[in-house]
């Protein structure tokens, strides 16, 4: 049990969930100006879907919020030691292995350091694991920002890097040979077999 689960509604993310809320700062500018301006017509365009977490005993407070929006992992654009990893993984062998990406997250400033931002990772997996999903999901995907504190945060939830390298990545991206190795992002991914295998142990 947390502080999501315990003391917090969760709702779609829609213009009138906006309006009637206080204003929703993160202390990051980029999620800040998406959340403000961008992401209702982000989920009209069909290019995704957002939902947050309000505060039971004030609904106009949001406490995080995300978007998700269906991805895949192509297995062919992979380099080949990482491309066999998955092939073995999923003991299927596909063009792509599907997933859904969580392309944004963001916690209120007033409840960083709560641990809240892992306990909505949770909830997304745990939601994409559920009888309630209408599709295949193997992967949660991150295009996590390239900074050793944000890299930490996913991987203490579980997540690893799709590619061993920040050069491999670099050339997957567009990048060449010889050319300075200089990447916003970093491509994460976490298996959701993992966590209903483990899921599976904790109820035997």
């Amino acid at each position: 049990m947390g502080f999501l689960d315990e003391r917090c509604l969760f709702q779609e993310l829609t213009d009138e969930k906006i309006a009637a809320s206080k204003p929703f700062y993160c202390g990051n500018n980029d999620l800040d100006e998406f959340f403000h301006e961008d992401v209702t017509k982000f989920s009209y365009n069909l290019m995704g879907k957002s939902y947050c977490f309000v505060l039971e005993e004030d609904p106009s407070i949001i406490v995080c919020a995300f978007t998700v929006s269906n991805d895949s992992i192509r297995v062919y654009d992979l380099p080949r030691s990482r491309r066999d990893y998955m092939k073995h993984m999923t003991h299927k062998h596909m063009r792509r292995y599907p997933g859904v990406l969580v392309g944004r997250l963001a916690v209120n400033q007033e409840y960083s350091h709560k641990g809240i931002g892992s306990e909505a990772l949770l909830f997304i997996k745990q939601w994409f694991l559920s009888l309630d999903n209408k599709t295949g999901c193997r992967f949660v995907v991150v295009d996590a920002v390239n900074d050793p504190n944000v890299l930490q945060f996913y991987q203490k939830n579980g997540f690893v890097f799709l590619f061993t390298s920040e050069e491999q990545e670099f050339i997957y991206t567009g990048g060449k040979k010889g050319e300075p190795v200089e990447l916003d992002t970093r491509l994460m991914y976490f298996d959701l077999m993992d966590l209903s295998t483990s899921d599976a142990n904790n109820n035997r």
